[in-house]
């Protein structure tokens, strides 16, 4: 009995625990390049309603804005310096472009990062699993600590009625 006692915490932390790291799995994708007195573009095919969240760290001022399909600007960030946050959501199908500018004869490092509601599949940059894939280690997790709890119950059963 004293086993049980111990083992259903045990289970409920490492389920915890799974649930605290399946987070770290969603799909941020991440982008780092150069602008040496110039610009850069990126496109997004993004459905309507996706929720586009973004992060820009830079080692110089950077302008950045991002323009809808329709070409109209949705975002205008204006000069960045250091590190900024981003999102907006969709409007309607189609290229979303995000613009990078550097005006100044400095090169500059940026890193870009971004989350998109729903996810979006990237070949390039993806440090996780898309969003489809979330509920298979809650899944595992839950029949795990089930199969454990079952087992010690029947091992102790056994040795109740064996006494």
């Amino acid at each position: 009995m004293k086993k049980i006692k111990l083992l259903i915490p045990v289970t409920l932390a490492a389920l915890l625990l799974t649930l605290l790291i399946t987070p770290l799995a969603l799909a941020t994708n991440v982008s780092t390049f150069t602008l040496n007195y110039s610009s850069k573009q990126l496109g997004f095919a993004l459905p309507q309603g996706t929720t586009f969240n973004g992060t820009i760290s830079t080692t110089g001022l950077l302008r950045f804005f991002v323009s809808g399909p329709n070409g109209a600007e949705i975002v205008n960030l204006g000069i960045i310096d250091k590190n900024t946050t981003f999102n907006f959501t969709a409007q309607q199908n189609g290229t979303y472009l995000l613009n990078f500018e550097n005006d100044l004869p400095n090169s500059i490092q940026v890193t870009f990062s971004y989350v998109t509601n729903p996810a979006l599949y990237s070949e390039n940059n993806s440090t996780g699993v898309s969003l489809d894939y979330l509920p298979i280690p809650i899944i595992i997790a839950v029949i795990g600590s089930l199969l454990i709890i079952f087992a010690v119950r029947r091992k102790n059963k056994n040795k109740i009625s064996a006494i």
